[in-house]
């Protein structure tokens, strides 16, 4: 690609598509050129406030956003038309009714983790399989759950080998704003192997018949918590872990006893640190729950801020899709920088090691 900016437009102006817009906006080598969206209430503010162009998704909707207030600068196909690339942020269903212009306008697009696998056969996650990404026209960066479970999982299998994994979830009811989400004081089980870990296998194919995943939904709001067991091909000490963790890109690892013993303290926290809307894309790991066995068995529990933590991953993919970056730790260390994420000086290191992947089925299809 040109040095100049890539032009990048965002559909759907919601939890991921408004943070999505500001990761965008935050990158030096992008240009958001507006978010297209149907809603006139107050949420739009915020896309004002931000000087973003705001375009009308459909054109039934226009007079309800203007008679709101709002300056519509186009329909959904005009901004497409700028475009070298989109992120449909819309609710499940929807990407596919935009395919047709978005192929018409001969711009690649990327949809979200609530989206089935099998709709562009193609998903994304930075950790997982950044490299078989460079140039394709269209993929789906995997939800919040399997974007910390792949970025664990791959954290450990390209240091120590992996021969199997099972995670049990415990998954927040909703989003904190969507209060007509349950359940009300009630744990609700997803009857049957939960999506997790299969989906983990659309970024990482090799780990087909080698994860097991179990999940509950709660009446909690603020994240998920993942309860993982790892068996590992080598025998790591624990400090050798926790050290890996410590050096690795967009996963912290901490005492809980310092004051971050449970979800709400890490709200609170991040919330005092001045991040916007008290966002964590990194993964977060109570270190005191890190243990391993004899069996090379390794044991943990990491807590997944699920509105904010497939937000860099987006902006990676971008660059994968416009052959921006051939480095996946490259691309990573842009999008940290630019969107503040803790760097650690975790950049002298690959993400998978001293030196870039071989090819194999997880980095090439």
């Amino acid at each position: 690609m040109a040095k100049s900016k890539v032009k990048i437009g965002v559909v759907g102006y919601g939890v991921i598509g408004k943070r999505v817009a500001d990761a965008v906006a935050a990158q030096s080598d992008m240009k958001l050129v507006g978010v297209a969206d149907i809603i006139s209430d107050v949420r739009l503010r915020i896309a004002v406030e931000r000087k973003y162009p705001i375009y009308c998704s459909v054109a039934d909707f226009e007079p309800k956003m203007r008679e709101a207030g709002y300056e519509i600068v186009g329909y959904l196909d005009d901004m497409v038309k700028q475009c070298d690339l989109v992120i449909d942020c819309t609710p499940s269903g929807v990407p596919q009714q935009n395919f047709p212009l978005y192929k018409a306008e001969n711009v690649r697009s990327i949809v979200q983790g609530g989206e089935k696998h099998g709709l562009v056969n193609r998903s994304f996650s930075t950790f997982g399989n950044y490299y078989s990404h460079l140039g394709v026209d269209k993929t789906r960066v995997v939800s919040c759950n399997t974007t910390a479970l792949t970025r664990i999982i791959s954290t450990l299998a390209h240091t120590y080998g992996v021969s199997d994994a099972f995670v049990a979830l415990a998954r927040r009811a909703g989003d904190p704003a969507r209060t007509n989400r349950g359940p009300i004081n009630a744990i609700t089980p997803v009857l049957g192997v939960s999506h997790h870990g299969p989906d983990l296998v659309t970024v990482m194919p090799r780990f087909q018949d080698k994860i097991h995943s179990l999940a509950i939904a709660g009446s909690w709001t603020l994240s998920h918590v993942h309860m993982l067991r790892v068996t590992l091909e080598s025998s790591p000490s624990k400090d050798d872990v926790v050290a890996l963790f410590k050096r690795t890109p967009r996963i912290l690892i901490e005492p809980g006893k310092q004051g971050l013993f449970d979800s709400a303290q890490l709200v609170e926290y991040f919330r005092d640190l001045g991040r916007p809307r008290y966002d964590r894309p990194e993964v977060f790991i109570w270190q005191e729950t890190l243990s391993t066995d004899a069996n090379n068995n390794l044991y943990l529990i990491y807590d997944v801020h699920m509105e904010s933590i497939p937000i860099p991953e987006n902006v990676d993919a971008i660059r994968a899709m416009l052959e921006m970056e051939s480095s996946a730790i490259k691309s990573v260390e842009k999008t940290d920088k630019a969107l503040n994420i803790d760097q650690k000086g975790a950049y002298s290191q690959s993400l998978y090691g001293e030196t870039e992947p071989q090819v194999s089925q997880d980095t090439k299809e």
